[in-house]
């Protein structure tokens, strides 16, 4: 089966990153301008929300690749069901399609030639 790489990004930490973080916080406190003070106790400092993200981002795309890896196991599951001249058929429409190589491409094509299909009207 056609199978696309998916491509590792580590978090980058820009200019940009902080000063949206600033900008967010002072309208926090502006917000409520009697009570800035103590709401500027209780938000974070720029590293800690830098920190924060650089651990959330490492979690998330090793959620994703986990979820992607599922898909294409359920595409192969799926593509083993089938008979050896239907499974034959799938991998060719599959190996030469226009589409991009996604599981979830995959799956759904699958289950559009294998679905039963029911009187034209």
């Amino acid at each position: 089966m056609r199978f696309k790489l998916w491509p590792r990004f580590a978090f980058k930490g820009t200019p940009r990153k902080p000063a949206a973080l600033r900008r967010k916080q002072q309208k926090e406190r502006a917000a409520f301008p009697l009570l800035a003070d103590q709401i500027a106790e209780q938000q974070p400092s720029e590293d800690e929300v830098m920190r924060k993200r650089a651990v959330d981002w490492k979690r998330q795309e090793k959620s994703s690749r986990k979820q992607r890896a599922d898909k294409w196991r359920e595409a192969r599951c799926r593509m083993a069901a089938h008979s050896s001249n239907v499974a034959a058929a799938l991998r060719h429409a599959w190996n030469y399609a226009r589409y991009p190589a996604d599981p979830h491409g995959a799956c759904k094509r699958q289950s559009e030639i294998s679905a039963p299909k029911g009187p034209i009207t």
